[in-house]
């Protein structure tokens, strides 16, 4: 019993400090009530020394002749700020950007300056790029084929690049920047092939390719084994095709099986899956459930609280 009459008074003292606490914040947002500035301790023997002090209270409220001629000599001219330079080129803008999106100085997103003007010592971004893939078909992954080794030999040693900036500067800037290079592998089927592998990926099935598939699969196995190949080349045309026909119908029994097997599957999961579901939604209403009672003893004890 202590704790209940111990959690119920600390709501009901809860509840009434924040009652306490937004009528506070009203009076202040209304202007009713004032809240002066803190002060700082050490503050508080002067000011109470100044409250006491009698002379201080006859300057504060004596007017001073001196002190308002000295504020009416204040003027206050507002002036125009002085114009600053503007310059007169045009600013990039995106239509300027593609306008000139297409000329090779433009290609990396800003102008590069001619050859002649670049001083000994730097380079700009495009050379140090042809360098570095220069680099990289002579000292790159050895396990990729490098058929440009001659092209980067010759870029090494004509690049204008190579004979403006130190070859030690080049090669500290190899040693921390490398290009990106892609290897990409491509595998080419046939349109055929990959209709029917989706038609097998939906589910579909063709008598016909069924037959065609068996037919080139038993092929092969005939060429690999040549005593079976020769027994069914024994028999003649009427047997091989009824041979063929029970295959086939073998064939589609399975596939029928299978298909069954897998529309059971599908049913299976989807009676989990909404079991599943059915269990969640009693959990919460369970949850729900008890929420609402706790809530409901709450206001009760809040009413006992309030009549007492």
């Amino acid at each position: 019993m202590k704790r209940i009459f111990g959690a119920l008074g600390r709501s009901v003292n809860r509840n009434n400090s924040l009652n306490k606490a937004v009528k506070q914040v009203e009076k202040i947002g209304d202007g009713k009530m004032k809240v002066p500035a803190p002060r700082h301790p050490s503050e508080k023997k002067h000011i109470e020394n100044a409250q006491m002090n009698e002379e201080i209270k006859k300057d504060l409220e004596m007017k001073h002749e001196t002190l308002i001629e000295n504020m009416n000599k204040f003027s206050i001219r507002s002036v125009e700020p002085v114009e600053r330079w503007t310059s007169s080129r045009p600013l990039p803008t995106w239509e300027s950007e593609w306008l000139h999106r297409n000329d090779p100085v433009w290609e990396y997103g800003f102008y590069e300056p001619p050859e002649e003007k670049i001083p000994k010592g730097k380079l700009m971004f495009r050379e140090a790029l042809e360098v570095m893939r220069a680099k990289l078909e002579l000292q790159g992954n050895p396990g990729f084929k490098r058929p440009q080794r001659p092209e980067a030999e010759k870029v090494l040693r004509e690049h204008p690049a190579v004979h403006r900036v130190e070859e030690e500067k080049l090669d500290r800037m190899w040693q921390y920047f490398r290009p990106f290079e892609r290897r990409d592998e491509q595998k080419v089927v046939r349109i055929a092939d990959l209709a029917a592998l989706q038609e097998a990926m939906h589910g579909y099935s063709d008598e016909a390719s069924l037959m065609d598939g068996f037919r080139e699969n038993f092929r092969k196995m005939l060429e690999q084994n040549s005593s079976a190949k020769e027994s069914f080349e024994k028999l003649d045309e009427k047997e091989q095709q009824l041979f063929l026909e029970a295959v086939k119908e073998q064939r589609e029994r399975e596939h029928k099986r299978l298909t069954e097997r897998l529309t059971e599957i599908g049913s299976m999961n989807e009676e989990s899956s909404s079991a599943e579901n059915k269990e969640e939604e009693k959990r919460n209403h369970g949850s729900e459930g008890h929420a609402e009672q706790r809530r409901e003893g709450s206001n009760h004890s809040d009413s006992d609280a309030s009549k007492r």
